[in-house]
């Protein structure tokens, strides 16, 4: 019988340390690490200045991202990679990829990213800044700017993309 008892009380004490390992609803909400995909929708404002003329326009375009976060202490590190589908922009459509670190604050995570674009007229450097909102767990929705800019064909080519979208985290 005392084996029983003593068997029953390491069972009991092994499921309350597992219990508190466990994150809270709350903590998995406001995780933002881990593979994830999106749709985005924007606002594309262009130009192209030198053998090519192309005056400042605004074209609204659709995008897709797919990335992965990674938890790093007080920040969250990433990759993504990025299709922005602006057909009526100076530069056409674009795609590339880019490293991104946020800092979350709750459900909120502010960041930066810097990146290659890498379609035509030629690959250039891109950064921008957003901010995401998980809202569920698997779930977020973003708002960014981004800028590129490049010099190809004796043009000077101008970016400047302001986004809302929503992103699914796998978990």
């Amino acid at each position: 019988m005392t084996a029983i008892k003593t068997l029953l009380a390491c069972a009991a004490i092994a499921l309350s340390v597992a219990a508190q390992a466990q994150p809270t609803r709350q903590q998995l909400i406001e995780d933002f690490s881990g593979p994830y995909v999106g749709a985005k929708l924007g606002v594309n404002v262009s130009s192209a200045s030198g053998a090519m003329n192309r005056p400042t326009h605004t074209t609204v375009f659709p995008g897709f991202v797919a990335g992965y976060g990674f938890n790093a202490g007080p920040v969250v590190l990433g990759a993504e990679l990025f299709a922005d589908l602006h057909h009526g922009s100076a530069t056409f459509k674009d795609g590339g990829i880019d490293a991104k670190i946020g800092y979350p604050v709750g459900r909120f995570m502010p960041y930066a990213r810097l990146g290659v674009t890498t379609d035509w007229p030629t690959p250039r450097f891109n950064y921008g800044l957003g901010v995401e909102y998980m809202f569920m767990k698997n779930a977020s929705l973003f708002s960014e700017w981004t800028h590129d800019a490049g010099n190809a064909y004796d043009t000077h080519w101008t970016n400047n993309s302001f986004t809302i979208g929503a992103n699914y985290r796998f978990r």
